[in-house]
């Protein structure tokens, strides 16, 4: 018997692919994950591919710390145009207000001290707030 062991990638490994091809900073990089990670409790997520999950959370961190949202390298890598990218990107941003108060996990995951994401000032609040 052939015993196959198959399995998907999960958005987390197109994330790091796409993020240390864009060479994406410390700060870049937390925000992507605590983003990507905020769509693993959102079924109404669940219609993308974790690729195009990935490239949503790069183009929001992207934007939230003032960098152009897109470049040439992510096309290339992710083989996504940012138009492509807009509605996900703005899919995830309307998961994020309706996330239950009980599901906690991530934003406790991302409030560690080996994290900065939470100390990002007004970072929840320009996360509900942005439009891609």
């Amino acid at each position: 018997a052939l015993n196959y062991q198959v399995t998907a990638p999960s958005g987390m490994f197109f994330l790091l692919r796409d993020l240390k091809a864009a060479h994406a900073d410390k700060r870049i990089v937390q925000l992507a994950c605590f983003v990507l990670d905020g769509t693993l409790q959102s079924y109404g997520l669940l219609h993308y591919l974790p690729s195009q999950l990935a490239a949503g959370a790069i183009l929001i961190a992207r934007k939230t710390v003032g960098r152009n949202p897109w470049s040439p390298t992510l096309l290339h890598y992710t083989g996504y145009t940012e138009e492509e990218i807009l509605p996900v990107a703005s899919a995830i941003l309307s998961e994020q207000p309706s996330a239950s108060s009980e599901l906690r996990a991530v934003l406790n995951k991302h409030n560690s001290p080996d994290l900065e994401v939470a100390r990002f000032e007004g970072f929840l609040g320009q996360l509900c707030t942005y439009s891609p």
